[in-house]
């Protein structure tokens, strides 16, 4: 109740700075931003706090006291004009945004549910099949916050300060500090983040499409979205005389372990998995990244596509958002920067012919009180960029300095060049001829996109206001492209996609107007609308195929017996303790406990730039020979030895465990010695 509490005041607090800040934008929309903005502020805010009183109580305390003068600040700093008013139109998009965000709530909710160990009924925690590699990690992360002293730590690599985007584990980590139990914490925080992603994006394309079916179609199109994987579903093979027909080929899609038609990069080189079952709800780097980029595109661009100028306001709020994001998730705040790049290259390039940025009007407010002194139009244009854009730099950089850079520049395996990314595994070649590469892996809607660029000014009239935001919103989308289509940012050349992602949802609403347009060109043809069934049939039957699959997906992530250690060291052993154990990436000692561990699994680390070599070294040099290997303990100051069945079927040690009995005590074995703790003499450790 009291996680519940905390979670609704700082909603509340973010609603009324948004009315308080934005009463120029659409009633909805000023809801929205708030409600994002307070989600921002509940990660944010206790994270600061955290450096002077740790990650407990007293930061979050200090959080609600800090919101409370944030939301004085922003009545006496308001915009004093009346708010647009909820009008009837205003009531048609609420009743838009029901049919759209609702259902996908309701999926996403049920997904977060099942997904993030959920409790069995013999004691076991149980994930989905997206979750089960990527959840342990985010578990690792939410438990060692607690109470945890800042600069945070990395409990998964011992000495490492945690350089991963970590404050969409940190708002898990704030309801399980107050009152929630650990697998209600990460459902519930996961909920409430793809809720407002969803609501996000239904009222970004809700703007800026021109029809009222295109913000539909544009809306399902990127969250159930899915290529033309599904023809190798459908299609039989015929190998060494055994025929794979239709009904093997489902079934291997409802029952393998990634074998959906939007995710098998073998052998079919399918790689543009499904957003919801593959991005938001195993990865929740990019959901608080999404949570936050959606309201920060909501402020940005239809002020730009409709030639409303931004308020001095708008564009402070929006370079705070902005300026939160790198903790958030790296990918998407550069990802909104390079929107931001092209879409200001645009908008200062066509100043002088476009007569939004003209000199204010006698009783206009100006953007800045000298603005009425600037007579280039270019750098009048330029000014809400600049604010924007100092502001997002002045908070950001501290972050990108002090976390992202240091993680990237300590590694020889971040960025470098590669043409077409995951397609050219390696840079050895392309498995797929390029276009046929993406239209297979996007589908139709690549088409459109392209399709639409090409619509061009009739000659001799004024620019078409959907030409012109077309060509504003390409400008920083295709920047995105171009850049992600020739540097890899991550060891892992896939992960280029959560750039690839903000491309897409940029560019789906000047493809679906374009789609519309085209089905309403064939009106009087009599098969029109089995076109668009067929049409509709080709875009979503991937995505349909992929969310079945993963919504029957169930697998066991912990046993009853890992949880009940994973209990036992949570209430019996001090916080932030330190263990040696192996590096499976199942570990209830770092992910259901949260204590700190010397070396986790490459899976997790070698991708945020960590050689774990020369630790997993002295782990199996340890396990093998302990009596030889003290030195061990007393270079990392270990607390306790951890044995599972793990450690004794390691492939890369030959676990000695009767000289661990000899050595040390032991203090939790459950039933038939299958999990051990031994606990580490202070002697030993000196």
């Amino acid at each position: 109740m009291l996680a519940v509490l905390f979670v609704l005041l700082f909603l509340a607090g973010g609603a009324w700075l948004g009315c308080m800040l934005l009463p120029g934008r659409r009633p909805l929309v000023r809801l929205y931003a708030g409600l994002s903005f307070g989600v921002l502020l509940m990660m944010w805010l206790p994270a600061l706090w955290a450096h002077a009183v740790c990650f407990s109580y007293a930061a979050h305390w200090l959080s609600v006291a800090t919101l409370l003068l944030l939301c004085g600040l922003g009545w006496l700093l308001r915009d004093k004009r009346n708010p647009l008013p909820f009008n009837a139109k205003e009531e048609r998009l609420a009743l838009d945004l029901l049919w759209m965000v609702v259902p996908l709530t309701i999926l996403g909710g049920f997904l977060q549910y099942t997904h993030s160990i959920r409790p069995a009924a013999d004691g076991a925690y149980h994930v989905g099949q997206s979750t089960y590699g990527d959840l342990s990690l985010h578990l690792a992360v939410t438990t060692s916050i607690v109470n945890a002293r800042f600069p945070l730590h990395n409990s998964l690599m011992l000495g490492a300060t945690m350089a991963y985007p970590y404050l969409s584990d940190s708002i898990a980590a704030s309801m399980y500090m107050l009152g929630m139990d650990l697998p209600a914490a990460m459902s519930f925080t996961g909920t409430l983040m793809m809720a407002l992603v969803y609501t996000g994006y239904a009222l970004l394309v809700s703007q800026l499409c021109r029809r009222r079916g295109a913000r539909f179609l544009a809306f399902f199109l990127l969250f159930l979205n899915g290529g033309l994987g599904f023809f190798y579903t459908l299609s039989g093979t015929v190998e060494n005389g055994y025929v794979t027909g239709i009904w093997d080929n489902l079934s291997n899609v409802m029952n393998g372990y990634y074998q959906t038609p939007t995710n098998q990069p073998d052998p079919n080189n399918l790689r543009w998995v499904n957003i919801i079952c593959d991005m938001l709800v195993p990865q929740r780097g990019i959901l608080g990244g999404w949570t936050i980029l959606m309201p920060c595109l909501n402020l940005l661009l239809p002020p730009l596509c409709k030639k409303k100028r931004h308020t001095l306001r708008e564009m402070l709020l929006l370079g705070v958002m902005a300026g939160g994001m790198p903790l958030l998730h790296t990918h998407s705040f550069l990802a909104l920067a390079i929107t931001s790049l092209g879409a200001c290259i645009y908008c200062v390039a066509t100043a002088a012919r476009d007569d939004v940025y003209a000199l204010p009007a006698e009783g206009e407010t100006p953007f800045l009180p000298f603005e009425g002194r600037i007579k280039s139009p270019a750098l009048r244009a330029f000014l809400p960029w600049l604010v924007y854009g100092a502001t997002a730099a002045l908070l950001s950089l501290p972050q990108l300095l002090g976390f992202t850079f240091v993680q990237a520049t300590e590694s020889n395996h971040f960025l470098r060049f590669q043409f077409n990314w995951c397609n050219n595994r390696g840079g050895r070649g392309l498995v797929d001829p390029y276009f046929w590469f993406y239209m297979k892996n996007i589908g139709l809607p690549y088409l459109l996109i392209l399709l639409a660029l090409l619509k061009r000014k009739p000659a001799g009239q004024s620019m078409p206001d959907d030409v012109r935001q077309n060509r504003l919103i390409a400008c920083g989308a295709f920047l995105i492209y171009g850049i992600a289509e020739f540097i890899l940012f991550q060891p892992n050349e896939y992960d280029n996609n959560k750039l690839f992602y903000v491309w897409f949802l940029l560019c789906l609403p000047m493809a679906a107007d374009y789609a519309m347009e085209l089905f309403e060109r064939l009106k009087g043809l009599a098969g029109r609308r089995v076109i668009a069934a067929l049409f509709l049939a080709v875009c979503f039957l991937s995505a349909g195929l992929t969310v079945v699959r993963e919504c029957r997906s169930d697998y066991q992530a912990y046993s009853a017996k890992d949880v009940a250690v994973g209990e036992y060291i949570r209430d019996n052993t001090p916080e932030h303790s330190v263990f040696i154990t192996g590096n499976q990436h199942l570990n209830p000692v770092s992910s259901l406990a949260g204590r700190t561990i010397l070396c986790s699994t490459d899976s997790y680390l070698y991708y945020h730039g960590f050689d774990t070599a020369a630790r997993r070294a002295e782990i199996a040099a340890f396990y093998e020979d302990p009596a030889e290997n003290l030195w061990v303990l007393q270079k990392y100051d270990v607390d306790y030895i951890y044995i599972s069945s793990y450690e004794r079927n390691a492939n890369w040690f030959t676990l000695n465990e009767t000289a661990l009995e000899q050595l040390f005590p032991s203090v939790y074995e459950s039933a038939a010695r299958e999990h051990r703790i031994f606990q580490v003499p202070e002697e030993m450790k000196q």
